[in-house]
């Protein structure tokens, strides 16, 4: 019996488009450079401050250009957490292919020197299994500093103490099993539990208190230099203008010098291959005026609805979502959602990635919404400014601010502050 099915099939044009609006700027250069030497008919044009470079593959080597590296595309960098890693995998004796999983791991860390990829996630990304990866992951972790690449604030600790010749003897039980029971105070507990003398426990503590939480944070500075920005908020006359960065993004157009040597030719298979390729290339040329558009509007839109954060930094950053800026825009929001990944900005406060503006968070008890990034500001604030030998418990930290207009629990408190890595109170004094 015959059945009838209804599929959504979606062009090669339509493909192409939403390819190449989330690809990040770095990405972008590499996708035209791969284009240009696929199509005879595509002109890749690099433009900088000091001269134009051309970039051309012509039908049958009429001529040729050198191709523009990458590395001439960006500014000479200095030593980064990522390059340091690097250097240190090319000394040892992996494989091509572990080499290449581990190298693309430690390019996905933190400025803190955390993992900020799942195994699963950089398996799908490599299209290598997740065994490899964990396998990479290790060899990344053998590197130096010790707690490097670490996922976790207790992995971190762990991997520091087993590098530790000289660790104390209870230090990784300690955090492996009793990382919580330790930052909380519960001696009586742990006394039970361990069969371990109070002062035997407290010793261990202050070993651990001498580890370092934040391994990569040494390469931060160096880090922001590195970075290109897709686009630039400034403000002039009271009011914010977006600017994309063009310097990055050559220009694409249609190389009429081999149009004409195909048409020239009278061959009736070189006009179809012109023709075939130059809807390609008309295809590209089109994403690529698209991305630009789509990247644009939705920057003004956050820059609208994060002013106050343009203003007065991330304290002030207010919960947003896809769905605000897709209405605003009527855009749907997987739009929105390929517009900002991989992308970042300059801002008169910094550069961020743009996932960094839509925060959620729990709502004020004036009604207004308070952002994550908000409260986690707000946290450091106060571990910054406390006193050294007395250190703020959770506690003490969810009591202030409730008294701030921020109702958060004891228990979130916690959970923003292990996300930013920084130890409890106990562990802190």
């Amino acid at each position: 019996m015959l059945q009838q099915s209804q599929s959504l099939a979606i062009s090669p044009k339509i493909l192409q488009s939403i390819h190449v609006l989330q690809l990040s700027s770095v990405d972008l250069v590499s996708y035209l450079q791969e284009q240009s030497s696929e199509n005879p008919l595509l002109d890749v044009i690099w433009t900088d401050n000091i001269s134009s470079r051309r970039t051309k593959n012509k039908l049958n080597r009429v001529s040729s250009n050198t191709v523009v590296s990458l590395l001439e595309l960006t500014a000479n960098l200095e030593d980064t957490l990522e390059m340091m890693l690097v250097s240190q995998l090319r000394l040892a004796n992996h494989s091509d292919r572990q080499y290449k999983i581990a190298k693309f791991l430690a390019g996905n860390l933190s400025e803190n020197g955390y993992l900020t990829i799942t195994p699963k996630e950089a398996a799908q990304c490599l299209h290598v299994s997740e065994e490899e990866v964990t396998e990479a992951l290790a060899k990344v972790q053998a590197l130096e500093p010790a707690g490097i690449a670490a996922r976790t604030l207790q992995e971190c600790l762990e991997i520091q103490i087993r590098r530790d010749e000289n660790a104390d003897p209870y230090a990784e039980k300690l955090v492996s099993c009793y990382l919580y029971e330790l930052g909380a105070g519960k001696w009586k507990y742990l006394d039970r539990e361990l069969n371990i003398p109070l002062d035997r426990i407290k010793q261990s503590l202050a070993y651990i208190r001498t580890l370092n939480p934040k391994p990569g944070l040494a390469y931060k500075h160096q880090q922001n230099s590195d970075i290109k920005p897709d686009a630039v908020i400034q403000k002039f006359l009271n009011r914010y203008i977006v600017s994309l960065n063009q310097a990055g993004i050559p220009k694409v157009s249609l190389n009429k010098q081999v149009q004409q040597l195909i048409l020239e030719s009278g061959s009736k298979e070189a006009e179809e291959y012109m023709k075939k390729h130059v809807q390609t290339a008309m295809g590209l040329i089109q994403s690529l005026e698209d991305r630009q558009h789509t990247l644009f509007r939705v920057l003004e839109a956050i820059t609208e609805e994060q002013m106050m954060f343009m203003d007065k930094g991330s304290f002030f950053l207010k919960p947003l979502n896809l769905k605000t800026i897709a209405e605003r825009l009527q855009l749907h929001e997987s739009t929105v959602s390929r517009a900002i990944q991989n992308k970042v900005v300059q801002t008169p406060q910094g550069i961020y990635e743009l996932k960094f503006f839509f925060a959620k968070g729990p709502s004020t008890t004036g009604g207004e919404a308070a952002s994550a990034e908000r409260i986690k500001c707000r946290i450091q604030e106060l571990i910054d400014g406390e006193n050294k030998s007395k250190p703020l418990s959770d506690q003490q930290l969810t009591e202030i601010m409730n008294k701030e207009n921020l109702p958060i629990s004891r228990r979130t408190v916690m959970k923003y502050r292990e996300e930013m890595n920084i130890l409890s109170s106990r562990l802190r004094g």
